[in-house]
């Protein structure tokens, strides 16, 4: 069993120095897609999500306790995770804008229930929440994938700061 670390952490660094050294890690972008109380399609633009687990299929990513996408997830209880494809840049940024703008000209279907999926995304994971957990200044969403589309293309990066694209990969083979 693995036991949280009950020592207090070392002091804070400097937040620029912080997010400068987190961002040698390239993550990838996702957009995640629900319905709003009145209905109406929701998105925002994460680079936290993570496999968790196969059996069950479990995803996670994370978003900042107290905010509007805090609020919308916590109500929602289903949301889409859309990985977005290098030529999709214009979508993550879409989704960072006004609420009542995100979904202006972006393509998108629903599916049987009722939730906004992207047009194009490298793939998609309908998911049902299955918790959160406080950790720090976010919570981590944790989401039981109920359905998961995918297709062949290259994905759409962030690294150091800034968009990115992957120009190829190296099979192993």
């Amino acid at each position: 069993m693995i036991h949280a670390n009950t020592r207090h952490a070392a002091p804070a660094q400097p937040k620029p120095e912080l997010r400068h050294a987190f961002g040698r890690f390239p993550t990838g972008i996702a957009v995640i897609t629900l319905l709003d109380e009145q209905g109406a399609p929701y998105g925002l633009t994460i680079n936290s999500f993570a496999s968790v687990s196969m059996e069950p299929p479990m995803i996670s990513w994370n978003v900042i306790r107290g905010s509007l996408a805090h609020a919308r997830v916590s109500q929602s209880l289903r949301f889409v995770v859309n990985i977005l494809a290098r030529d999709q840049r214009h979508i993550a940024q879409q989704m960072t804008g006004p609420v009542e703008t995100r979904f202006a000209g972006v393509g998108y279907r629903v599916t049987q229930s009722g939730l906004p999926v992207l047009d194009d995304a490298l793939a998609t994971f309908e998911c049902a929440l299955h918790g959160a957990i406080p950790a720090g200044d976010h919570d981590i969403i944790l989401g039981t994938v109920e359905n998961f589309e995918h297709r062949e293309g290259l994905p759409l990066v962030y690294w150091q700061g800034s968009y990115a694209t992957a120009t190829h990969y190296d099979s192993g083979r």
